[in-house]
């Protein structure tokens, strides 16, 4: 429905349903704060119920001690010390009026109400009514006999008000426990409900963003990225299939040129030329000259670190630790930039012999190590470790600086494409041993990745093959490291792999690499 309005009207759609959703979700949480938000209903009902239960418990001075002051007056030796009390006791009746007009206006429901302000209340008048009625009179006639039947009824209806007031704090209590639930309920509805609208938005919005970019601006763009690649003489390009509208007929038309062109490229050039082009031009300079920035920003970022630490007092195992930082990024930089510079001066001899270095002899354990170190930047972000296990005598007649590119790609792929961002505990070994013949050597780079789908295994060498495309994934790493293996070292690259049982790619190369390998 969407490929048939405009692009405004697309637009219009998608603003239209971002707000609504937005609009919803606004709603949703206003009701919910409104409802348990201070001073909200339900907050003010669970805070008068905690306020029913401190005022009467423990039982309130004009409970408790009335019912002392009623005894105290039966023991009262003189009319004196008698009228003091029984003016006690009308001041702990007012007190308690008071609180009854107060709880009263509350507007208590239910059986809350029923027992604190009828039944509790009924026995309250009843107990004064007995005080002052019958038993004040009593003592002033100096009848104890009759005051002693009195204060009796007394006690029975102090005992039967406690009796009320445990059942009111009980009450209270429950009440509050189903108000806290009744808002921990709203909280989680409205949790999910948000949730689910969020949920909703998301796919929706994706969805018409997705369909107005597919049929749009992905086509266009496409188009032109080509189009400039194509006149800039670089044919590689990584093709989609477009709508079925003007922007997409375009694009199949640029893409059916394309498609031929590159036949043509591969049939001509064959896998050296691609790759040795692509491995002189895109690999060879431009991962020195990234390992090197990413270097030097590293030392930055520790630089700014270390100004911080300043202020709360410099420490000596700070200042330690800052200059073997130093140190380690400026080698790292140095020796990056250094080997960009001459990757620049010897393009000719990269383009057209397909090697980076000259050939002498080297220890494998020392290019293996400074390979490793100078993808320590990018290696440090990976949801993995490095493990090395290379024999510190292993020698080689060769060409160092292919070999290390070999070593830089298998690295790279493995830390790339053999685990997620969640993955846990994940390896990556790259280990080394003579062959039984004393003449090759076997490099391995092993993970305890996800492994490759049987079906792909195929593919993995070819040219612009990737699992990642539009990811920074270009599909060249492995089919380069192919062919500096074949046509540079003289060797054979081996794949074995299982999905979910991780991936070994093993490379053996000879100890002296062919004398017609030799670099100009």
């Amino acid at each position: 429905m969407l490929e048939q309005l405009s692009i405004q009207q697309r637009f219009r759609v998608l603003l239209i349903f971002s707000l609504a959703c937005f609009a919803l979700c606004g709603y949703i949480v206003y009701r919910t704060l409104s409802e348990i938000r201070v001073n909200g209903p339900i907050y003010e009902s669970i805070m008068q119920g905690q306020d029913l239960v401190a005022d009467i418990l423990p039982p309130p001075e004009y409970l408790l001690e009335a019912y002392l002051v009623t005894l105290q007056m039966d023991t009262a030796g003189d009319g004196e010390r008698l009228s003091q009390l029984a003016a006690r006791l009308h001041q702990l009746e007012d007190g308690y009026q008071q609180r009854y007009q107060y709880w009263l206006k509350a507007q208590l429901q239910g059986q809350l109400a029923d027992k604190f302000l009828r039944q509790s209340h009924a026995l309250a008048l009843t107990f004064y009514g007995l005080a002052f009625d019958a038993q004040l009179p009593a003592l002033q006639r100096g009848d104890r006999a009759a005051s002693a039947r009195v204060l009796a009824q007394l006690a029975a209806t102090y005992e039967s008000q406690r009796h009320i007031i445990d059942d009111v704090v009980v009450l209270a209590r429950q009440r509050n426990r189903m108000g806290e639930a009744a808002a921990r309920q709203r909280i989680r509805v409205m949790g999910i409900t948000l949730a689910a609208i969020f949920a909703l938005t998301v796919v929706g919005f994706v969805f018409i963003f997705r369909t107005v970019q597919r049929s749009i601006a992905e086509p266009l763009l496409d188009a032109v990225r080509i189009t400039k690649k194509i006149a800039a003489g670089d044919w590689s390009q990584q093709l989609y299939s477009g709508p079925k509208d003007e922007a997409g007929n375009l694009l199949a038309s640029i893409r059916e040129i394309v498609k031929n062109t590159q036949k043509e490229i591969l049939k001509s050039e064959k896998m050296a030329a691609l790759g040795a082009l692509v491995a002189g031009v895109s690999h060879e300079l431009n991962t020195p000259v990234g390992n090197g920035l990413m270097a030097v920003s590293t030392i930055s970022d520790d630089l700014n670190q270390f100004r911080i630490q300043i202020d709360g007092g410099l420490r000596r195992s700070v200042l330690d630790e800052f200059l073997v930082s130093v140190q380690t990024g400026t080698d790292i930089a140095t020796r990056n930039l250094q080997r960009a510079a001459d990757l620049v001066s010897s393009f000719k001899q990269v383009a057209v012999d397909r090697a980076s270095a000259q050939r002498r002899s080297f220890l494998l354990d020392q290019v293996v190590r400074e390979t490793h170190m100078t993808m320590q930047p990018m290696l440090k972000r990976a949801p993995c470790r490095v493990l090395l296990d290379i024999p510190a005598a292993i020698k080689l007649s060769s060409f160092p600086g292919p070999l290390g590119q070999v070593i830089a790609n298998m690295l790279e792929n493995a830390v790339k494409h053999a685990f997620d961002a969640t993955s846990a505990d994940g390896t990556v070994t790259l280990a080394a041993r003579l062959l039984d013949d004393g003449r090759r050597v076997s490099v391995k780079v092993i993970d305890n990745g996800k492994g490759i789908p049987q079906q792909m295994q195929a593919h993995v060498f070819e040219p612009f093959f990737t699992t990642r495309l539009g990811q920074g994934g270009s599909g060249l790493g492995l089919h380069i490291a192919h062919n500096i293996v074949y046509e540079v070292l003289g060797g054979t690259v081996g794949l074995v792999s299982k999905e979910g049982q991780g991936t070994v790619f093993e490379i053996q190369i000879p100890l002296v690499a062919p004398e017609d390998r030799v670099a100009a």
